[in-house]
């Protein structure tokens, strides 16, 4: 059962599909805990690299279901027999039995992207999800306010979102991207450097388009918010919407003005070529700030960092 990885899809924290099973889970580890000569709840995060007691306490109550990496750390901190890993294994996997890790308001639109043939995406303050580094979606969340279980949770259900980047069923993708966001610091200038080198790197397949929208200082259509929309042969055109309407909808003709508008706002982009070389000047400016202080606003993480 648990020997490196725990069966079953990751659970959504926040909204444990089984609170009695969550909660059993918790009294299992608690019991381990105790075995083990831990007295204290942070005498075991004490072991737990990248946990800190705030996990532990959660998971031990209930109110959260731990994340992968936190049990297995959790079981051999306790040395755990083989009978007692296949308990908490089989806790955790009936706790997340039909759970995504989604976020609920996301869900559909998730779903619509998996089986998307094109996706057409505008990122206004931040690089869109599925184009995003590792460590910039990991300093989004941070910043955002998540805590460490749930950064890891939700960066991994955000790199598995790149399966329709470059895996075997990638969509055709065209992204535009608002200039400010290639200056709008995430994390660090390593981060940035790091992530514009991505962007460069995809600019360059066949499945994808990137293009930046210049920052002109004017009011154009695009500023109401971002947004992505999912289309293909079985699925109706699912948007993901922000701020210019209701959050994801699939309704035809709400899909019809959003479709119009990304046209739109495409109207105003510098091409390929164009765009590569917009990006080039930008990893340069990353490059040349390495010592910068790191940070974001948080009120603009807070706010697109889960749908980024």
């Amino acid at each position: 059962m648990l020997r490196g990885a725990i069966p079953g899809p990751p659970a959504n924290p926040k909204m444990p599909l089984n609170p009695l099973l969550t909660l059993q889970l918790g009294r299992a580890l608690k019991r381990l805990r105790l075995a083990a000569g831990y007295t204290t709840q942070a005498a075991l995060a004490a072991r737990l690299d990248g946990h800190g007691e705030d996990s532990v306490q959660k998971a031990e109550t209930g109110y959260q279901l731990p994340s992968d990496d936190l049990v297995l750390k959790w079981l051999d901190a306790c040395n755990a027999t083989g009978l007692d890993r296949e308990l908490v294994a089989d806790l955790v996997e009936h706790s997340r039995e039909g759970s995504s890790g989604v976020r609920a308001f996301f869900e559909k639109y998730a779903t619509a992207e998996q089986k998307a043939a094109f996706l057409r995406i505008w990122g206004l303050q931040l690089i869109p999800g599925p184009l995003q580094t590792r460590e910039y979606a990991e300093a989004l969340f941070q910043i955002g306010g998540l805590d460490e279980d749930e950064i890891v949770e939700q960066t991994d259900l955000r790199m598995k979102r790149q399966a329709k980047v470059d895996g075997p069923d990638a969509a055709h993708i065209t992204a535009l991207i608002y200039e400010s966001a290639l200056h709008l610091l995430v994390g660090t200038p390593q981060i940035m450097a790091a992530q514009l080198e991505r962007l460069l790197e995809l600019s360059r397949r066949r499945n994808l388009v990137i293009q930046v929208v210049p920052d002109t200082g004017t009011y154009f259509p695009g500023l109401d918010g971002p947004f992505a929309i999912a289309s293909g042969p079985d699925i109706a055109d699912t948007v993901d919407v922000v701020a210019v309407e209701d959050h994801v909808q699939d309704d035809l003709a709400a899909a019809a003005r959003i479709i119009a508008l990304f046209e739109e706002i495409r109207s105003y982009a510098r091409n390929a070529a164009e765009s590569r070389a917009v990006m080039t000047e930008a990893l340069h400016t990353w490059n040349s700030q390495q010592q910068a202080p790191a940070g974001a606003s948080p009120a603009t993480a807070t706010a697109a960092a889960i749908t980024a």
